[in-house]
Parts: C-alpha cells; structure tokens; sequence
C-alpha cells in the first residue's frame, strides 16, 4: 500500500495572491499537523491548499474539465494516434495508459478526501482555541462540500448507474480520516452520505457573508471575499441540487434550484453575463459572472496551448470537435448564440480534417480569463425545467427555457420538444466543463452521438462505469 500523505499546503505560485488575495498563501512542503493547524492561518492555508489542488492535471484542471471526461462525451474527434485520448472514445479502459489516468484521477480524489477528513478533524478539536466561531463554520462547511463534491465525482465515475441499481455495492465513502480500508458502500447508502454531508454544509454556511453581500462576501476579510471562487452558500445548494437530480429527489431539487433562481433574480447575484462582455475584445468566454462557484487557474492558457491551438498542434495531440457536429449543433439561425461566437465560431483544417477550434480556455490577464467553472446559475434552470417536463409541464418546461435562451442571445426554436432542447442546451452550456457524460450516465441514455460526425455510439455500463484500479480499495 502506498504512503498515505494527508497534509497539503498549497503549491502555489506566487504571483496567485495579486489576482486573488484569497489564496495569499507561501509555497511549502508538508507540514506536521500540529504546525498546520495551530493557528487560523494555518487552517486557512490548508483548506485553500484544498482549492490549489483540485486544479490538478488528474483533476478539474484538465481530466475531469476539458479533457478525459469530455472525450468520453464524444465531444471531440479524435483519430487513433492521439493515443492518450483514443482509448477512451473506445471506452477501452484496459490499456496501461487508459488505466494510469483513470488510477490518477482515483488517487488524487482520495488524497485531497483525507486532506479534508483532517480539516475537518482539527475544526473540532481547535474550536474556540484556534477557530473563532465565524472561522469555524465556514472552514467546516466548505470542507464538508469539498468532501462531498470529490466523492460525488469519484461515484459519477466509478459506479453504477444509479437508477434501479441503488443496492449495488459502488466504493468507499470516507467521513473521517482512516488508514484502514473502508468498505464499499451500496450506491444509496454512497449518495446518502454525499446528500447529507452536503445539507450539513448548508446549515454551516447559513450566515456566509454571500448571502447578504453577494460575490464579494466580507468587507476588509480578503479569506471571506471572492465567494465564488469558493464552496459558498449557494453553490452548496446548486451541488446539492445536482445531486438530488441524480437519485431522483426531484422535490428537494425543486427547492433548491428554485431557491438560487429567486435569489438570482431578486438580488441580482450571479447575473447572466451581458452581451458587451461577451462582445467584448477580450470576451467572457466563461460567462464568469453566473460562476457559483469556479477554480481560479492560472494555467488555464496551457490548457489552449496543448490541447486547443489547432494553428500550432498536429492531429496527434489535438482536441477539436468535428466541425460537421458543432454545425448540427449551432444551425445558421443560432450563429449569435454567445457560446457559439465566444468559444466555437472558428475552424481550421488538420491533417486533411476540418474541426472547430475550441477557444473556451484561451486564456488572458482577467480574473474571469483564468476560471475553470464548476457550478452555473443556469444548470437550476435546466433542473427546473427538467422538473416541470417530469410532472407533465411541457409547457411550463419550455418557457423555462426560453427565458434561458433570451441570456445567450438568442430564441428558443418553436419546433422543438423541450427534452430535445434541453439535451442541446447541456451540450452547448458545459462544453469543455464535464458535465455531459455525467448527464448521459444519469439518464441511462442508450445511445449518445458519437464524436466523429457520424453516427451514434451504443452506451450501458461497461461504457458509463469506470474500473476502480487495481489494489486501490481505499485513498492513497
């Protein structure tokens, strides 16, 4: 079994701080844990080493973003020698390179799971020593939503499709830190502690300074302000809205979508970006302004570089939809679509193939240039109108989305069946985000378009569910 390592303090580079002083935090090594929590600093240091670390390569910063989980999306068309990328439009996870990317992902969750096991641990022991009252409830409601954000992922990868599969054993879930090997959990019993670490963050951040002050949270607190560049109030409520979809809750996804939707049009918090930002000369590509929560990711530019940049990169190391698809997808009527002349309006022609050039992380010197979303205001509105065509609202579905659609510029189709609008509005919201695999895995769908242009690709479970590595019973 390999070394368990449990404290992080974040690697950050340190010109991070000027952009958000938040993560004002020193380059270190690891720490003993009497050192790392001794002072608020030191919590604060740790929990933001959390944040650092979920923009990892194995992590949102690349495999669970724009790259591993969107190929197996098909959102791209990818020739046999990418030979990182080609297995998993196979859904061919046997290979060695298959196999060491998906063991990444799972040992890089679980060693961030123990990370914040320890935080939350030290919150309790350090509790009006160390933590304040008011440091104490956010520190432990942001780790509780961390801890059930990476379980949440690491379930949405590793186990069954959910639906009538509820008593099949899935994989660990660790509420405390352990060097013994926890058993698999059926998939209910998984998402019951997801659902409940989730409910409990919310009570914990019930007076986080977003609700009354919005994004910029407390005045004069550099560690409580940028509140959507954390697990704030709201995107605890949107992650657990997200999951209620996913076990079928659609009553307390109900409550909850709707709650943030009244809140977004009451207060105006997390406003839908507006068309001179995305007209912008350095556009909004993210539409950063609807961000619940989002990773401030200063190599975002990397990510355009090495995968993106069809004017430098050969087909071998190239992520570009097929030009034919996002065609089908983004018709001559939708060309104003914001995320259509924000991200894919440009193509270019590689290896005798034509592909659209995916320009979502082109990156830049604005804050909102270096975001990675994680959670949109607008997924409440795909969950409520979900909801609505559930309960035989059809009507009420589409005008939920249609009220959507006018935010990006453009109509929703009067020919159009609100189910067949809503999976073309997943596909175009979240693209290069990592949400349409998981959206498709959730409905169990039995086909899905496959990247190349042409054609579907056949999906069940030795398409939807990753191998759990091998040896790899517990966190590394």
């Amino acid at each position: 079994m390999k070394k368990l390592r449990y404290i992080i303090i974040a690697l950050m580079a340190a010109g991070l701080a000027s952009c958000a002083d938040w993560l004002d935090v020193q380059p270190s090594d690891q720490v003993s844990e009497e050192t790392a929590f001794n002072s608020i600093a030191g919590f604060k240091q740790t929990l933001n080493g959390v944040y650092v670390e979920l923009n990892s390569d194995n992590l949102y910063g690349r495999a669970l973003s724009c790259g591993m989980i969107e190929v197996l999306a098909q959102r791209y068309d990818v020739g046999q020698e990418f030979t990182r990328y080609f297995p998993f439009t196979e859904y061919d996870y046997t290979g060695t390179t298959a196999l060491d990317q998906i063991s990444s992902i799972w040992e890089t969750s679980y060693t961030l799971i123990a990370n914040i096991n320890k935080i939350l641990e030290n919150c309790e022991k350090r509790r009006g020593t160390v933590l304040s009252d008011e440091y104490y409830h956010i520190i432990k409601g942001e780790a509780l939503a961390l801890r059930a954000l990476l379980h949440f992922d690491l379930f949405r990868l590793f186990g069954p499709v959910y639906e009538g599969n509820e008593s099949q054993s899935s994989i660990p879930y660790y509420t405390t830190f352990s060097l013994n090997v926890a058993p698999s959990l059926l998939a209910s019993e998984f998402m019951g502690n997801v659902i409940s670490d989730l409910e409990n963050a919310l009570v914990e951040l019930k007076d986080d300074p977003v609700i009354a002050n919005g994004v910029s949270g407390k005045p004069g607190d550099s560690f409580l302000a940028y509140r959507n560049l954390r697990m704030n109030y709201y995107a605890v409520g949107a992650l657990l809205a997200r999951a209620s979809m996913y076990i079928g809750d659609t009553k307390r996804a109900s409550e909850l979508s709707q709650e943030i939707i009244d809140t977004h049009d009451r207060n105006n918090y997390f406003p839908f970006v507006k068309s001179e930002q995305v007209l912008a000369a350095e556009p909004d590509r993210i539409f950063s302004p609807e961000i619940l929560f989002g990773l401030q990711n200063l190599n975002v530019d990397m990510l355009y570089s090495s995968l993106f940049d069809a004017t430098r990169l050969k087909s071998e190391n190239l992520l570009a939809p097929n030009a034919n698809m996002i065609e089908d997808l983004y018709p001559t009527s939708d060309r104003d679509d914001y995320r259509y002349r924000t991200s894919l309006n440009k193509t270019a022609e590689v290896g005798g193939k034509n592909f659209a050039v995916f320009q979502k992380y082109i990156g830049g010197d604005s804050l909102y240039s270096q975001m990675i979303p994680m959670l949109r205001v607008g997924e409440m509105y795909f969950i409520k109108a979900e909801i609505q065509m559930k309960n035989g609202q059809n009507t009420d579905a589409m005008q939920t989305l249609t009220e959507f659609l006018t935010h990006r510029g453009i109509s929703a189709p009067s020919s159009t069946v609100p189910q067949e609008l809503l999976d073309a509005e997943y596909k175009k919201e979240f693209f290069g985000e990592g949400q349409l695999f998981f959206y498709y895995k959730r409905l169990n769908r039995s086909s899905i378009d496959n990247g190349s242009g042409f054609g579907s690709t056949t999906m069940g479970s030795a398409q939807y569910v990753l191998p759990i590595p091998d040896g790899e019973t517990q966190y590394n």
